[in-house]
């Protein structure tokens, strides 16, 4: 009965979502102060891209096609294998000093060595993950869509434990991706509670109810996200659809501050501030002291655009039409841009070493440099 619930609410959120979207705001001529380079791009096949997110360890990157092909490739995407699983893959890929993992479809984990690509292991999981599975030496953690965290053996497939969600609302499980940071997974569930486990035991070590839904009805009740927690300096910020931005002391979930806001794709800590992308593409900054608004921009509104993350000494967001935007973190002006081309960039830019990987969800997958 649950699961039909769930699809009916899925539904009618897709359909608000159509007789609601507005017209993306144009794009305004900006005065550049930063440019930005396509080093190289590649394509990683098709399908129904859902937001894949490449991996990156040292000068490796791991990534994935939503028809099924896994890649390893090097920092100038050159490819040295790539595997076909004949299979949908969702959320992207994890990556180790030893192997690539995916989650697929039909609910399986699939674990590929690094150096041939050859199958390590392949195990069935509760339910299937739309969230890229993370990964370490020795674990790999992936959450599922009926609210389960597993944490698997990194090189036997073995489940070490698992910790099901105590959700208490309506929400689209699965969305927001988990961040870990110096041996605590951060999770944050749709209902709108995030929780630290210790990484190895799965122990909690604390949990908070980071937004209270107040809608009447199942719509506005729903309190998603598609970003992951940021931490930084023993800080954590949280943002999620129709609830609030919260700032939190990452060490025993004591909140420093909160505020209403309605941000689905996610909250940015960095800069001494953070930064929130709304759900209709306002960008805004609040003081990590006191949660007092800093900037807001809204020149992106209503291009679809992901979750922020720091690009060089910028904010960087990706939009519908495949732009990706450098803002000044201290007034929110767009200061730099680059087309990228494609479809849609769906999920946050990853940053690298050697420059910055945008993966569309056409299957392009980009490398990017900021030219001072």
């Amino acid at each position: 009965m649950r699961y039909w619930l769930f699809l009916v609410v899925v539904s009618l959120v897709a359909c608000s979502n159509v007789q609601e979207k507005l017209e993306p705001t144009p794009l305004q001529r900006i005065n550049a102060i930063v440019e930005l380079d396509e080093v190289e791009s590649i394509s990683l096949g098709g399908g129904d891209q859902t937001g894949l997110a490449p991996a990156v360890k040292g000068e490796v990157i791991a990534a994935a096609s939503a028809s099924g092909e896994v890649y390893l490739l090097n920092s100038e995407l050159d490819e040295v294998w790539d595997v076909d699983l004949d299979r949908t893959i969702l959320g992207g890929t994890g990556l180790n000093s030893t192997n690539v993992y995916v989650a697929t479809s039909d609910a399986k984990l699939v674990a590929l060595a690094r150096d041939d690509g050859a199958k390590v292991f392949e195990i069935v999981l509760p339910g299937s993950a739309t969230v890229p599975p993370v990964a370490t030496d020795s674990l790999v953690f992936v959450k599922t869509q009926i609210g389960r965290i597993l944490a698997i053996n990194a090189q036997t497939g073995e489940t070490v434990w698992v910790e099901e969600a105590k959700e208490f609302s309506v929400g689209i499980r699965g969305g927001s991706p988990m961040t870990l940071e110096g041996g605590t997974l951060f999770v944050l569930w749709d209902s709108g509670r995030i929780v630290a486990y210790q990484a190895d035991s799965g122990r909690i070590m604390w949990e908070r109810q980071v937004a209270v839904s107040r809608g009447r009805s199942p719509l506005t009740r729903i309190v998603d996200s598609k970003g992951a927690p940021s931490v930084r300096n023993n800080q954590i910020a949280t943002a999620t659809r129709n609830g609030q931005v919260s700032l939190m002391d990452a060490r025993n979930g004591q909140l420093i501050w909160s505020l209403d806001s309605d941000a689905y794709p996610g909250a940015l800590l960095a800069f001494n501030s953070v930064i929130v992308v709304e759900t209709d593409g306002t960008i805004s900054a609040y003081s990590a002291q006191s949660g007092v608004s800093l900037w807001s921009n809204g020149a992106l509104k209503f291009r679809e655009l992901s979750a922020p993350v720091v690009i060089d000494d910028f904010v960087a967001v990706v939009d519908l039409e495949g732009e990706l935007h450098l803002l000044s973190p201290a007034t929110g002006a767009i200061v730099g841009r680059v087309d990228i081309g494609g479809e849609k960039g769906k999920v946050a830019p990853v940053v690298a070493d050697f420059g910055v990987l945008v993966q569309l969800l056409d299957g392009r997958l980009s490398l990017l440099e900021v030219i001072r």
